[in-house]
This record gives C-alpha cells, structure tokens and sequence, in this order.
C-alpha cells in the first residue's frame, strides 16, 4: 500500500497573483518582472495542482483551521464552553480561500493555457489530454469542498489573470448548485474518457514520473473519479432525491465501466514517508487534542469500540474519556487539569511524521454504498456497512504503523473482537430503516474524524446525524451557534467589489448551501 515519496520539489514558477480579484497595481509591480517567471512544461505543472497545503500532509493548517472552526462544528475535537466559541477567525478562512485560488485553480488554468498550445490533431495534444483531465478529476474534488463550506463562489471565470495575457478579469460567483451540477456531469464525462483512454507509452510514462498521488495508475485515477461521483451524489441527495439515486445506481450497477475505490489498498492518499516538517503535526495539534464527548462517551465506550486504542490515548487513569458539552466551563477546565479528558493517540497522528494526506477513502465509499442500498435498494446494506467499519478500522491501524520513530504500534483486533463489536447494540444493524441510516451517519461521521472535520461538517450539516448536543453561546451576537456556512473573505469584499455585492445578502452564517435542506 506505501508509496515511498518524498516531497517533490518543483522546478516551476507560477505567478501568485490569481486570487478572484486583484488590483492593477499588484499586476504591474509583479507580474511583469521576467525574473518571476519561467518557461512551463506539462508534467511540472501537472504536479504543482497536487502540492496543495490541503492535500500534502504538511498540516499546518490544523491548528489555524480544521480543529478551532470545522472540528468545532462536526464535534470531532473537544473544545470549551467558552466565549466566541463558534465565530470565526476570518485571516485564516482567507487561507483556505487563497490556497483554492492562488494554488489550485492558477495552477490549473496555467496547464489549461499550456495545452492549448499544442496543434489540435497532433500526438502531444493527444498524449497530455490525460495529464489535463485527471487534473481537472483533482481541481473539481478540491472546488466541491471549497463550495461545501462557502455557497457560491468563483469559479468559471477564476484565475483568468495569466491566460487573458495581463487582462484583469473580476470573477464572479458561480452558484452552488450549477456548480455542483456542472463538476457532477464533467465527472461523468472524465469517468468515459478515461475507462477507454489508451496513450503512447511515452505518456504514461510521464504520468508516473509526475503523479504522486497515484502513481501514475489510470484505474486508481478511475476508481477515485467513480467515487469522488458518489460522494457527490449522495450530498445532494436530499435536495435532489431522484437526480442523486440516478447517479449512484449507474455507477453501482457497472463497476466494469465505473470501478470504485473498494479496499484500503486503493486509498487516495498522499505518502510522503518521512517528509512532514518537524514538529508539524506535533504543532498543529498542539494543545487542542481533546477527545470529543459524544463520540467517546455515548458511542466509543459503551460499545468498547477497537479504533479507541489507535484514535485516543488513555487518561491518567488508563480511560477513555472526551470533553462533556453540556458541562460548564469552569467544571471543563478542572476536568482538563486534572488529566481527565482523553487526547487524540500520540503515536497515530500527534508524533507521526509519515501521516499521509487523505483524499479519499474505502471505507467512505462503503458508507455510500451502505445508505445508498437502504434508502434505495440495488444491494445489501448490512455487508456494506460492516464493511465499511472493518475497513475503517483496518485504516486507522495502517496509520498507527505509519510511525516509525515515536512510541509503540497497537496490536489490531481480532476477528471475534470485530465480530463482537459489530454485534453491539449501539453498533450492530438491525431492521428499522431509520435507526439504519442513523448508524451508517454515525460510523462515517466517526471515521472522517478530524483529520477529514470538513467531510464530517458537510455530512453533519446534510443528514444532521448523529444527534449532537451544541450548547448555545450567549457571549456572541455573530455566532451564537455554530455557522453553516464560512463567511467570505475580506479580500472578495475590497478586491472584487462588484461581484461581491450579488452575494452579499447570502454572506451571513445561516445561509445554507444548497443541499443543507434538513
């Protein structure tokens, strides 16, 4: 399953200044310097999209972002009951927003400007058409999850700066759901072209030297392509019930023309053994590790859960428990003083520099597949369910093992423990269709954890499963609860003025994206 990739260190320049808005001045003080920018090539390009602060397992980002803000609001991570404890910290959504921007879609509209070069019937324009549509495969799975958290944003008319040749184009928003609709039908088209795409040897072998995603394999490509079509379709699948089951029966019912990512094997992941930066994780985690309440107290305990031992670390008194929300503040602050509350593991995630960058995984997939045969039929659901738990166990001790510096690797379960914690009662499937999909929410929300808070914030906010407890915050007039939405950027507000101001009335924390319809 390991890749052995170490950070790639890319041999291009591209131009920063791609934000959805940016002023004339930046233009002509920048962008014009020879010295700031060198000629391209295909592969170099193709391998910048992919060194994305959100993909590359550098994790800097999760004491700025996934642990105060989305780890907040999916109850991933345990938190106080402090003041302001919903609001949110504006200059780091605006990282999230200008690594979309300034890295993903620049880079990508470069490599659109690239192959547009090349004459239409010529073997280079046949070759590196694959480079070009795995890419835009990366670019959509990325550009989903930016409007997962926003709404609307821009994105047909984004990045245009260095393909218009200087020309400043302001970009305006694109709605949620076109958005969501256009990437889902693109998808489809990528999923045709590349179940038959057949390039010279000399390209394939370039997409190998280049890919450190998947190494240049175009089933893996496949695979994640079928799979990201699932994710999506099943997060629109309350706002658009029929559209959403159309899309989930093709793929499921012919995995010769739509393979999907089945085993923990194919994960799509980012391996870069040995390459996260000191102390990265270690800092990013950083005092914020505690273990949520409802997870490890009303879930994980009680059913004796086996990921407990490789996802949290023991008390002081060798127990299993995470930060209670309905507790005050001040008995909170005792309790964390005490050494009562539960970390997350150590040797998993807080001191493992070989943690990869997690794209997507076998057991989410097992998950869709699980609610997509209850609500809808086509297969059994119970054996995609278990599934799905067996992988997602399998995956967090892959993930202990990873570490190879730091502590002692836990032994995996055995296959009578599994099969006694699938029988638990708060675990086991039973006959009620709605206690069902209550269970198949509750296992995906615990298996995308923290290090994937913004897959379980989505997921919360569409089923709002399971059943969180959110205590109210009357220190804040903003966000007394948590926000369904990110606000946008200053930047967007000042830069891009005009077409701010058709969003303006949405830019609030409780408007919902689109598909949040329960």
């Amino acid at each position: 399953m390991k890749k052995h990739i170490i950070y790639i260190l890319l041999i291009f320049t591209i131009p920063v200044y791609f934000l959805t808005g940016c002023k004339k001045s930046d233009f002509d003080d920048n962008y014009n310097n020879p010295e700031k920018t060198v000629n391209s090539n295909i592969e170099g390009l193709f391998a910048g999209i992919f060194d994305n602060g959100r993909v590359m397992p550098r994790y800097w980002n999760l004491y700025t972002f996934h642990i105060p803000m989305l780890g907040a609001y999916s109850q991933t991570i345990g938190y106080g009951n402090g003041s302001k404890i919903y609001e949110q910290a504006i200059n780091y959504t605006e990282n999230r927003w200008t690594d979309y921007y300034t890295g993903t879609i620049a880079r990508y509209r470069e490599l659109e400007k690239k192959y547009a070069t090349y004459e239409d019937g010529s073997a280079e324009k046949a070759g590196y058409q694959l480079f070009l549509e795995i890419a835009r495969l990366f670019v959509y799975d990325q550009t989903a999850q930016i409007v997962d958290m926003w709404g609307d944003i821009p994105f047909n008319t984004a990045g245009q700066l260095n393909a218009t040749g200087g020309d400043i184009i302001l970009a305006s928003y694109d709605t949620d759901k076109d958005l969501y609709s256009f990437i889902q039908q693109d998808l489809k088209r990528i999923a045709d072209y590349l179940a038959t795409a057949a390039p010279d040897p000399f390209y394939t072998g370039q997409l190998q030297k280049s890919d450190y995603v998947n190494d240049g394999s175009i089933l893996k490509w496949r695979k994640y392509c079928n799979s990201l079509r699932l994710r999506l379709a099943m997060r629109t699948s309350n706002s658009d019930e029929a559209g959403s089951k159309a899309i989930v029966q093709e793929i499921l019912g012919n995995p010769t023309q739509y393979p999907i990512v089945d085993n923990i094997d194919e994960t799509i992941q980012i391996v870069a053994e040995g390459s996260l930066e000191t102390g990265d994780m270690e800092s990013g985690f950083g005092i914020n590790s505690l273990a949520p309440g409802h997870m490890v107290e009303d879930i994980m305990n009680p059913s004796n859960d086996p990921r407990l031992p490789v996802i949290f670390s023991t008390n002081k008194n060798g127990e299993y428990h995470g930060v209670i929300n309905t507790w005050s503040g001040t008995r909170q602050t005792d309790s964390s003083t005490a050494g009562y509350y539960s970390r997350y593991d150590s040797v998993t995630f807080i001191k493992n520099r070989n943690f990869p960058g997690i794209i997507l995984t076998a057991s989410e997939v097992s998950f869709i597949k699980a609610e997509a045969y209850q609500r809808w039929g086509g297969g059994d659901a119970k054996t995609a369910y278990e599934e799905g738990i067996k992988q997602s166990i399998d995956f967090y001790y892959y993930l202990n093992t990873l570490n190879v510096s730091w502590g002692a690797h836990d032994t995996p379960p055995t296959t009578g423990q599994v099969t006694t914690f699938l029988s638990d009662p708060l675990v086991a499937y039973g006959v009620d269709p709605q206690e069902n999909l209550e269970k198949i929410a509750t296992q995906k929300w615990i298996d995308f954890g923290i290090m994937q808070a913004n897959q379980a914030w989505a997921e919360y906010r569409r089923t709002k499963l399971p059943a969180l407890n959110f205590p109210t915050d009357a220190s804040s007039t903003l966000s007394p609860n948590p926000p369904v939405r990110l606000l946008y950027p200053s930047t967007e507000r000042i830069l891009n003025a005009d077409n701010y101001e058709a969003v303006a009335s949405k830019d609030n924390v409780t408007t919902k994206v689109f598909w949040d319809v329960r």
